[in-house]
């Protein structure tokens, strides 16, 4: 069972995917724009979470094992549930859906490709295989201070 908070953030993944991409995700690429959010959110909000579930390192990038177990019965087919918008914190809503317009042109194997180039996955796993099985946690901190590093770097490209 998934906490409140992670609820809210899914439905708002749920909701904004659809509106903007007229189209329903993947467990897998609902799991990575979870990962992508909190981490920009982290970075951007001094280390405040949008929920506190931990993300592992698994062999198809970082997942919430509570959120795989609750859509797993979807597997590789688009999550359909319907869902309605939560009542959820303003800046929150709209990190949310940042990320959706930003990351959410991509597939599920996409994002988890990108994924399994960044630090904080790759630390975890500590030098496993990307196809070995592992269910490392990733170190919330590790996230946090990668985002804050991208969003630094972007910010002196752009």
């Amino acid at each position: 069972m998934i906490s409140e908070t992670l609820r809210k953030v899914v439905n708002v993944i749920l909701i904004s995917h659809r509106e903007i991409f007229q189209e329903s995700l993947s467990l897998m690429k609902l799991q990575k724009l979870c990962y992508y959010a909190q981490g920009v959110y982290m970075a951007t909000h001094n280390g405040a979470k949008l929920f506190e579930e931990y993300f592992e390192a698994w062999t198809f990038g970082p997942v919430i094992r509570s959120l795989y177990q609750e859509f797993k019965h979807y597997a590789w087919k688009t999550i359909e549930d319907e869902v309605e918008l939560p009542n959820i914190e303003e800046d929150k809503l709209d990190c949310i859906k940042t990320i959706v317009e930003t990351y959410g042109r991509y597939d599920g194997a996409a994002l988890m490709t990108m994924t399994h180039r960044e630090e904080p996955w790759l630390k975890a796993r500590n030098g496993l295989a990307e196809i070995e099985g592992a269910n490392e946690l990733i170190v919330k901190d590790s996230i946090k201070m990668f985002f804050e590093n991208k969003l630094a770097t972007n910010s002196q490209q752009g």
